[in-house]
């Protein structure tokens, strides 16, 4: 409907348009807004996504290739233990996409019986992965921030892999007598193919770790094992919950709502 004007006369009707002194209520607010318990609720969400933000600063990146990549790692762990398994660390792991970026979370089912897993039950399935540190030998430009320009290279890398990797490298790590000091060139044949890379073309094998940092210009600490502890960030149900990722159990956590279909502004 068109709006109409009309010029104001000197009625008493003119009295309305004068700015009162009291306080007035919010105007009903637009779908953007939020108020009262969204707000709070949006609030929550926002603190939360800093805390993991600032959870996140100083990780270890993990190491990934795109399709057709090629690159050379060197495995800084990766023994085998007695009965010829590798002897690292293995976890379950959820992997879901966020704003279009794929986010990773331990799953908590093996951690807390207490409870269920949240992202179990908003029906993602968590994978078996195996997690050791590479050196990705291969080189970077820093493309923004005050570093910008900046090539780097040799950094250390999460070697996170899944079920059919662990058992191409376990075969690999049985001809080397383990993956630690191998250096590899690791090929990705395809989009399908595991992020980690799919080929495993052997180069050779340090002895120790003096022998890895010597050849490459980097300190002793530079070539040491990542503290999984510390890199891999394990968040209880509730956190996820506050987080709006996986399924809020009602039963078991109590009656906090899951804001799953909001994910991506919250992450």
């Amino acid at each position: 409907m068109a709006l109409s004007f009309v010029k104001a006369g000197a009625s008493k009707s003119a009295a309305a348009s004068v700015p009162q002194s009291g306080f007035k209520k919010p105007s009903t607010p637009v779908g953007f807004l939020k108020k009262g318990a969204a707000a709070k609720e949006a609030f929550s969400n926002e603190e939360a996504k800093a805390e993991m933000a600032k959870a996140e600063l100083g990780k270890m990146w993990r190491f990934r290739m795109q399709d057709g990549q090629d690159r050379r790692i060197t495995f800084l762990d990766g023994d085998l233990d007695a009965e010829g398994m590798l002897d690292v660390n293995m976890f379950y792991e959820h992997t879901i996409r966020i704003n279009g970026n794929w986010q990773n979370f331990i799953c908590t089912a093996e951690t807390d019986t207490s409870q269920p897993c949240p992202l179990c039950e908003s029906g993602d399935r968590p994978s078996f992965v195996a997690v050791m540190t590479v050196i990705d030998h291969s080189e970077h430009t820093i493309e923004k921030g005050p570093n910008a320009g900046k090539v780097i290279k040799n950094q250390r890398r999460l070697f996170v892999c899944k079920r059919n990797t662990i058992k191409q490298l376990t075969k690999l790590a049985a001809k080397r007598g383990g993956l630690a000091g191998c250096t590899f060139d690791v090929s990705r044949t395809g989009e399908k193919e595991p992020a980690v890379g799919n080929q495993f073309d052997f180069v050779e094998k340090f002895e120790s770790y003096d022998e890895i940092a010597a050849k490459y210009g980097l300190e002793l600490d530079d070539v040491q094992p990542a503290n999984y502890a510390e890199e891999l960030k394990y968040r209880s149900p509730e956190e996820l919950i506050e987080l709006g990722v996986g399924k809020a159990i009602k039963s078991a956590i109590g009656a906090k709502s899951s804001s799953t279909g909001k994910l991506a502004d919250h992450l």
